[in-house]
Parts: structure tokens; C-alpha cells; sequence
């Protein structure tokens, strides 16, 4: 579903000095012989730190290289302008990369990479970010572009701003929750007595003891005396996400008590979906499908040595691509996981108001359904916990100052012994979490809350949500005689001593290592886990609306998907039945193939 919006955008549009021929002189002003020119959009606050890193550069490395850097903010920027007189170095969106890349505007940077990377190295950078820079530059025999893994590197990752949900601390103090940070593969050696959830309770009955320091005793949904935990380091699984929202919603079928009206906004849906295995499209081979709603069931794969699906090798604990899963037959060593339909009516339920049901869509009632996941909605206590990226800091570091803080997004996880339990009928007003140390009827011993596994691998599914990134590139129509000075400078600035100085602006720096290190977690901000940023941005993908040469095909059907599916006043047959022929036009329209998306 399209994106509210980003940061760093480089628009589509005309150039805002006046003139033809002369304008972008106009905008920039004159390069000399040994200088090249640097265009970006940027804030005025951002706009320093981009003159930062140029000056940084001509006093440093660019002396070194025979180059000098002038920048060049505009807040957008006419594609025709690159036709002619271009500047060297240009960033640019992933939303609009492809839209400029199809015009055979930038220039295949592979040769410059391989014989002269510098400090730069792909290795250090997660995939998900290199390969939505990678689109041919010729069209194949069916007069299609490729793009992703193994096609042409035409742009070099800059930066990064994830899908991450934010969350009220006061909220969680409220309802007793004790907070901790800590990785999942940190966690046995940290906290011996917890088990790896995101949102966990342990029973406080009979004398049992706090898990961890800083938990205290307090009542559950249910009636029962428990300790909270929240990990803000290990996603959530669907269940614990649903329940930890009723928790914060306010009515007298949930909590009565809670200080937010609702628990949870969430706009995007890849959390569910991909984590599954699932996406918007498949290729089935021949051409894309809109699959959003997909019935087919989804497989991780469960064999210690993998298994082979038509050309495709997975190795144990990856999950099979649609294309692939039509192929299967057999399916010894894979676990069957929910199919892409099951998570979108998920993902539906958690917008949809309980007195809208209609149908299979009958919703939780637990949540925003709008387009309003702003900081405004955490300030005024109209929910505890909101999906958004980075844009949302500056205004509660504001307002809010020190009382948020940030958790990745959730992942499709499974426990052994299940997760809920009912009391009653089983509707969700009946579901609560099961109490971790409590034993349930029917069963012998007490609910551990360890992770279900098959032949030892955790059936957990893919860390997915949706990153925003810019790139930089070298226009082709640029001074041929200053690509190699662009080059150089790119490098740089996407090297780790360039990141340092570019991760001042918010986004997350493109190299994992450094955007784990505590140097750059510190230097942000020490009293906040901007590791979910870190985390989120080795995982984020290229979001749907940068799929192909433009955002239009998800246009033709996301505004109904939003306003009225997600809202309650539609079934997810009304919706395909109103827009699935249109998407797959759509979809049928694009010059675009992305391999490893399907």
C-alpha cells in the first residue's frame, strides 16, 4: 500500500529557478574545471549536514583524489534536466530511481566498482538495499527491464529510514510493563528466565518470582497476577501484537482502564504479509499476478539440508517464492505457514472497528483505521504503539521528548503450546495471551513460551517491513570527463567515513556494522533504541510503490484497499471483486521485472 511519505525525496517536477538552458547554472551556479556538482533535496537543518560532508570531503579524501564537491540543494527536480547539462553526482529516491533509470539517464557504475571501490564494499551493505539500486540498462527479448540481483549497478545506497513502530512509554508504565533491550541472541546469557517474545507474561501466582529486575506483579485481562515484559529488541508475534493493543484500548470489553483510546495505528501491511512469505505480486512465470489476497498456502523449509523446488535451492529456515510453491508436490520438510490471505485479514482486523464487522472481515476494534499515523496520535494518547519511519522524530522530540521510544515491527513466530487461550466462546473479546509458567487444561505440564521448532529449525517467519532509501548516481549525461571525479566522491560519501557524517541527518547509515555500532546508537541518541532503526534497516525492503518504472499500479487500488477495506465498509471479496482486474492491468502494463520478488 503506497506510502504516506518520505524524507529526502528528490520530487518529480520543474526546477524551481526560471529558465530553460541556463536555469540549472542558475540553481547551482557555474563548476569549475576541477570541481563537480552534487544535487540532493534536503531541509534546511538537513542541508548543513550535506555541506558537512562536501566540505569534509574537499578538505580531506578530495584532496587526496584531485576532486572538489559543490552542492546543490533543490527541492525538485525536472528529469528532463538530465538530459542536458546534468551535474556529476545526483541522489535520488527509491520511489522515483526507476522512473529516471528506464530512461537510460544514469550510468552503469559496475566497472567503476570493481576496478576501483575504495572504502566502498556491496558486503557491507544488506541486500535489500544494492539490489533495489540494480536495473539494466537494456531491454530483454520481451522487451522488459531487469531489476534487483544481478542487473546493473546504476546507483550506490546513501542512506535509510525503516518502518519501525513507535511506542508511548508512559502508556506502558501505566499498565505496569517492565521494558527491556535485548537481542534475541542475547537473550539466554542476559535473561536466563525469559524466553524470546517481543510481549510476554509470566505468572506472579504462588509466590513465583519477578523473571527479571524491574518487573512488578499486576493484573492481566483476564483477572491474573502477572509480570509484563516487553522486549524492544524482538518483533512481536501477531498474537501478542493484537492482545498488547486490547490491552491499551479503552472500552469496557477490553480495558476500561487504559490511558490511550486505542492500542495500535499501523498504515503498512508488509510485517504480515512478507513475513509470511506472501507480497501484492507474483510471477508465475510468464507474466505478474496481484496476489495480495493469495489463498495458497506459504512453506518454510524445515529440512536440514534444504530442498529444491523446481530451479531454486532453499536452504533450511527460508521460505519458498510463489513462483516456486505452484511447483510443489511433495512436502516433506516444509512446515506450512500461513497464506497470504490469512495475513492480509489479519492486518485488516487490527483497523477495522469491532462495530463494522463484516463477515471475515470482523474487525478487533483495537485501532486506527485512517491515515493518521502522525506523532499527534501518540501526543494526545489516541493510541500506545504507531507504525511510521523516521519522519515522525523531530516532532515528539519536541513535544514529546523522552517519553517514546521505538520496537521493530512483527514477524509471523510460533510457540510451542500455542500462544492464546479462551475463556467462553473463542472470539477475540474471549482471547487472552497465554501466561507464561501457568499450566492450561488439557495439559500436563506448565506453558513454557518456547519457540515451536521442527527438525531444530524455529518456525518463525521472514523479518520484513518496508525502508525508505536514497542512492547516488552518476547521470549519463553528465561531463564524460568528470565521471571518474564522481566516482570517487560517491565512494566516499558511501563509505563509512562519509556515513558517520551523513547519519546526522536521521537516516540509518547504509552499512549494517556501523549502524549496529554503539558509536552511531550513542551518538544518535543514547536514551532511545535506535537499534529497531538499525534492525529494521538491515531487514527493510523496497516498499510495493517502488516496484517498477512508477507508483501508479498501486494507486489504481490502494485508495479503496485504505479507505475502505481497511476501514471495515468492505469484504476482502468486495475489494478484489472492485479492484483485482484493475491492479492486474496495471501490473500487465509495467516494463519492469524484479528478480527475487515473486
Amino acid at each position: 500500500m503506497r506510502k504516506a511519505g518520505k524524507l529526502l525525496a528528490v520530487a518529480l517536477g520543474a526546477c524551481m529557478c526560471v529558465g530553460a538552458a541556463g536555469a540549472l547554472a542558475g540553481c547551482g551556479g557555474d563548476v569549475g574545471d576541477g570541481e563537480i556538482e552534487f544535487w540532493y533535496s534536503a531541509s534546511i537543518s538537513d542541508n548543513k549536514i550535506m555541506r558537512e560532508l562536501a566540505e569534509a570531503y574537499n578538505k580531506g579524501q578530495g584532496v587526496t583524489d584531485g576532486v572538489k564537491v559543490k552542492t546543490n540543494n533543490l527541492k525538485q527536480i525536472d528529469k528532463s534536466s538530465l538530459f542536458n547539462n546534468a551535474p556529476s553526482v545526483l541522489m535520488i529516491s527509491d520511489e522515483d530511481f526507476k522512473a529516471f533509470a528506464i530512461e537510460n539517464l544514469f550510468l552503469d557504475l559496475d566497472g567503476y566498482y570493481n576496478d576501483m571501490p575504495g572504502e566502498y564494499s556491496e558486503a557491507k551493505i544488506p541486500a535489500t538495499l544494492t539490489e533495489r539500486f540494480r536495473f539494466d540498462t537494456q531491454d530483454n527479448a520481451q522487451g522488459k527491464r531487469m531489476a534487483g540481483k544481478g542487473a546493473a549497478l546504476q546507483g550506490i545506497p546513501f542512506g535509510n529510514t525503516p518502518m519501525i513502530y513507535y511506542y508511548s512509554k508512559p502508556a506502558f508504565a501505566a499498565q505496569n510493563i517492565c521494558v527491556i533491550s535485548c537481542e534475541e541472541e542475547k537473550l539466554a546469557e542476559t535473561y536466563p528466565n525469559l524466553q524470546p517474545h517481543g510481549y510476554a507474561e509470566y505468572t506472579a501466582e504462588n509466590g513465583a518470582q519477578a523473571p527479571c529486575a524491574g518487573a512488578v506483579a499486576s493484573q492481566n485481562l483476564a483477572g491474573k497476577q502477572v509480570y509484563k515484559v516487553f522486549n524492544n529488541r524482538i518483533p512481536m508475534n501477531w498474537e501478542e501484537f493484537r492482545y498488547l493493543s486490547k490491552c491499551f484500548t479503552k472500552n469496557d470489553a477490553y480495558n476500561p482502564n487504559s490511558t490511550t483510546e486505542y492500542g495500535s495505528g499501523t498504515h503498512w501491511w508488509f510485517s504480515y504479509g512478507w513475513s509470511v512469505g506472501g507480497d501484492c505480486i507474483g510471477y508465475n512465470g510468464e507474466k505478474y499476478e496481484f496476489t495480495v489476497a493469495d489463498d495458497a498456502k506459504n512453506y518454510l523449509v524445515t529440512a536440514a539440508d534444504g530442498i529444491t523446488v523446481g530451479e531454486t535451492h532453499y536452504a533450511a529456515g527460508e521460505i519458498v517464492r510463489y513462483e516456486d510453491k505452484k511447483l510443489i508436490s511433495d512436502k516433506t520438510g516444509l512446515y506450512e505457514l500461513p497464506s497470504q490471505r490469512q495475513a492480509l485479514e489479519e492486518f485488516v482486523k487490527l483497523s477495522t472497528p469491532a462495530s463494522s464487522q463484516k463477515g471475515e472481515q470482523g474487525g478487533y476494534g483495537i485501532g486506527l483505521f485512517a491515515e493518521d499515523n502522525v506523532a499527534a496520535s501518540l501526543l494526545k494518547g489516541k493510541v500506545a504503539m504507531l507504525a511510521s519511519d523516521g519522519s515522525q522524530i523531530t516532532s515528539l522530540n519536541v513535544n514529546y521528548k523522552q517519553n517514546y521510544d521505538f520496537a521493530p515491527t512483527t514477524q509471523y513466530r510460533e510457540y510451542a503450546g500455542g500462544s492464546v487461550y479462551y475463556e467462553g466462546a473463542e472470539t477475540f473479546a474471549n482471547e487472552y495471551l497465554k501466561v507464561i509458567g501457568t499450566t492450561y487444561a488439557g495439559d500436563s505440564s506448565p506453558y513454557t513460551g518456547e519457540l515451536k521448532k521442527e527438525n531444530g529449525i524455529a518456525i518463525i517467519g521472514r523479518r520484513a517491513a518496508f525502508s525508505s532509501a536514497d542512492a547516488l548516481t552518476i547521470p549519463k549525461n553528465s561531463d564524460p570527463e568528470k565521471y571518474e571525479a564522481a566516482w570517487k566522491f560517491i565512494r566516499w560519501a558511501a563509505s563509512e567515513e562519509g556515513q558517520k557524517i551523513y547519519a546526522k541527518t536521521g537516516m540509518v547509515p547504509n552499512q549494517t556494522s556501523l549502524a549496529m555500532s554503539e558509536d552511531y546508537l550513542s551518538a544518535v541518541d543514547a536514551t532511545k533504541n535506535y537499534w529497531a532503526f538499525a534492525d529494521g534497516s538491515a531487514h527493510g525492503e523496497i516498499g510495493d510503490w517502488a516496484y517498477f518504472e512508477n507508483g501508479q499500479w498501486v494507486t489504481d487500488w490502494s485508495g479503496v484497499f485504505n479507505n475502505q477495506l481497511r476501514a471495515g465498509y468492505m469484504t476482502i471479496d468486495g475489494f478484489l471483486s472492485s479492484k483485482k482486474d484493475a491492479a492486474e492491468r496495471a501490473i500487465g502494463a509495467v516494463k519492469i521485472v524484479l528478480n527475487g520478488r515473486g
